[in-house]
């Protein structure tokens, strides 16, 4: 299992601080459950376990200091993958490509990636 994105961490000045986000993990996988282990530094939102067609997200809002991150590990029967599904966003990549301030992964058959 592949995570396709670029990972970046830098400052941000197009993300402001204390900004509400959403972030949603999708299995659009036919035959496989999908465990999702995601985290900050703060917090651990534990293991999830997705069924094909079913969705995990959670809502936050982004700290004072513009640092905020949040990491998953994957594992499916098709492969494990590990990686960061929100980061501070200095030159507007991830908040070009997530509308209305929602981040959202789609895991595959192929890997996770990030929907457009």
């Amino acid at each position: 299992m592949i995570i396709n994105s670029c990972f970046a961490q830098s400052d941000s000045k197009y993300q402001r601080p204390l900004s509400p986000w959403e972030v949603a993990i999708l299995n659009h996988m036919k035959d496989s459950t999908l465990l999702a282990h995601c985290k900050s530094k703060n917090d651990d939102l534990g293991e999830h376990v997705i069924v094909p067609g079913g969705k995990y997200y959670w809502m936050f809002s982004e700290n004072v200091w513009q640092s905020t991150l949040f990491w998953c590990n994957f594992s499916s029967k098709h492969g494990q993958a590990s990686g960061e599904v929100f980061w501070p966003d200095n030159g507007g990549w991830l908040q070009d490509r997530c509308a209305s301030n929602t981040c959202i992964w789609a895991a595959r058959d192929d890997g996770i990636s990030l929907r457009l």
